[in-house]
């Protein structure tokens, strides 16, 4: 358990600082570029470079390669030459997809991503689209890297890589006044590139090695023998063909045990990441036909609530999946229930009042972050209206990154893809009627905050299903965080309303001035925030949530181990 909490920190810490530093990109690219066509035509981009990372070598290899992995290394297994193999096959389908991207990028982009700009801001969509081809292919081979050390309980240098990431592009976004948009762009393949290098000491240390052999020499006794020796029989005949001999060597490079059961895990997954990615190139899409700006805006909100589902969701769920995996693979289905249910009550305590403190307070927030240079009272507006929505749904967006990984930590992939396609056909046809009824950019994140919530609660109740049903507790938690964040809500919403009057900054409107209003904003965000978590305590207390007391606990030891230190 200490173990765990240890890796929590360092995840948490390594998302913490990522944030931050994603925090501090996005203010410096904001006041370089604003909403403009240049940023609205780099963000598009991404939808695709994203479709060909997370489906290829993201989110999708990882879940279905490190149960597998895991199982290899447990049972003493040759874990490394299952690792070659899907390195072979993760570079293969990296190097296709991006050929096929860079012959068809111009109407790929007119048909998806830039559907609503004009002709130049899509000439300059698929201009950055090629030139960062090489990020989705560098982050894939960093992404494998993960996995690999994550499975060894190893978080340190993958955290360290992500922020690495993000300081590349923070260096080409200082030399955006003399490249533009491009330093964006080579700031991007520059902090990939890092990703990868930082973390070939961590595989060096864990005793990585690059294991292909020849199937004609593999002729030991244990499991991974006898399977190539069926693949040899298979194929005698075949190879009798001096075509066939020198193909063989070739498959070998894709071949280990283990790779197939992999391949089938990752099969739903892949189906049910590419319909996620799908789903937010059509966001992109139906956002480009409000404009640049919009698209532009959207973006900023969409990385905005990303930082607390990134510092809560993901910190904690990275590090219970290799956990997860493991119970599963144990056998050991109580305390399997208890880690799940356990982590979704602690990622809903914290996101229930940040999706609150988000949605009540966006426009300050984004004044605070944002509002100088390029980005101006109308960005702010326009961006304000899109987070405001999305905070909406930011607890079941967290909540399912948790109940997501527990169900693949149990080899299962297919049923959180068939619930996960059902979310996306949900949010892009109300984020369309949503449109078509004039809400613009509240009406997309409305459906996207919409469909979140029914994925996650439907997870939640096939989950307990597979786990043998859910707690009472655990309703009666969750219900009165629920009741904790409507009391922080409304505490937020009177302290903001009755602000106009005294301090005209926060109030909307073309109200706040850089930098003379900079630091009463401050001061006032951090009291109405203040009074917001209050209220939510107060209400968590009343009703005893035990998330609530075990983080007074966790204080309480902290402050007694500083005193201790220091006396």
């Amino acid at each position: 358990m200490k173990r765990a909490l240890l890796n929590t920190i360092i995840v948490a810490a390594g998302y913490l600082a990522s944030r931050v530093l994603g925090l501090a990109r996005d203010v410096l690219i904001s006041h370089q570029f604003g909403t403009s066509a240049e940023l609205a035509a780099f963000r598009a981009s991404f939808g695709i470079l994203d479709l060909i990372y997370l489906v290829v070598a993201g989110g999708a290899l990882g879940s279905a390669f490190i149960p597998v992995f895991s199982e290899a290394l447990e049972r003493r297994r040759d874990a490394w030459r299952l690792a070659s193999a899907v390195l072979n096959l993760t570079l293969l389908a990296l190097t296709v997809a991006c050929a096929v991207v860079w012959i068809l990028a111009a109407p790929l982009v007119a048909l998806t991503v830039g559907r609503g700009l004009d002709e130049a801001e899509r000439a300059l969509t698929v201009d950055v689209l090629r030139l960062m081809l090489i990020q989705p292919f560098l982050l894939g081979v960093g992404g494998l890297a993960k996995a690999m050390l994550e499975s060894f309980n190893r978080f340190t240098l993958p955290a360290i890589g992500s922020n690495l990431y993000n300081l590349g592009i923070i260096g080409g976004a200082l030399f955006a006044p003399w490249l533009g948009v491009y330093g964006l762009v080579w700031g991007v393949n520059i902090g990939a590139a890092l990703f990868v290098l930082v973390q070939l000491p961590g595989l060096r240390a864990v005793g990585a090695m690059y294991r292909i052999r020849d199937v004609a020499n593999e002729r030991g006794g244990n499991a991974q023998s006898v399977a190539l020796a069926r693949s040899d029989s298979i194929h005698r005949g075949e190879r009798r063909s001096g075509v066939r001999r020198a193909f063989f060597p070739f498959l070998n490079l894709f071949y280990a045990e283990g790779v197939g059961r992999m391949l089938r895990l990752l099969g739903p997954r892949l189906f049910g990441q590419s319909a996620w990615q799908i789903n937010m190139i059509a966001i992109v899409s139906l956002t480009s036909t409000l404009g640049s700006a919009a698209l532009a805006a959207n973006a900023y909100a969409l990385q905005l609530m990303m930082l607390p589902h990134g510092l809560i969701a993901l910190s904690l769920a990275t590090v219970l999946f290799p956990e997860m995996a493991r119970q599963y693979a144990a056998g050991d289905r109580a305390t399997l229930r208890a880690t799940a249910l356990g982590g979704v009550r602690a990622v809903l305590f914290l996101a229930l009042p940040a999706s609150a403190i988000l949605g009540v307070l966006a426009l300050p927030v984004l004044r605070a972050l944002f509002q100088r240079g390029a980005f101006d009272a109308a960005s702010a507006a326009l961006t304000t209206e899109a987070l405001s929505a999305y905070a909406l749904g930011l607890a079941g967006f967290a909540a399912a990154e948790v109940i997501v990984r527990a169900f693949f930590a149990m080899q299962d992939t297919r049923t959180p893809v068939i619930v996960g396609i059902a979310a996306v056909a949900l949010n892009i046809s109300m984020g369309w009627s949503f449109l078509r009824l004039g809400m613009g950019l509240s009406g997309l994140g409305l459906a996207f905050s919409l469909a979140n919530l029914f994925e996650a609660a439907l997870l939640l109740v096939l989950l307990g299903r597979r786990l043998g049903g859910l707690e009472r507790d655990f309703f009666r938690a969750t219900g009165a965080m629920i009741l904790a964040t409507l009391a922080c809500a409304l505490t937020l919403a009177l302290l903001y309303h009755s602000s106009f009057v005294v301090l005209p900054l926060v109030a909307p409107g073309d109200t706040y001035r850089w930098p003379g209003d900079f630091l009463p904003l401050l001061v006032w965000l951090a009291g109405a925030t203040t009074a917001g978590i209050l209220a939510y305590a107060g209400v968590a207390a009343l009703f005893r949530v035990p998330e609530f007391g075990a983080a007074i606990a966790r204080g309480q030891r902290m402050l007694t181990q500083v005193r201790l230190r220091f006396s």
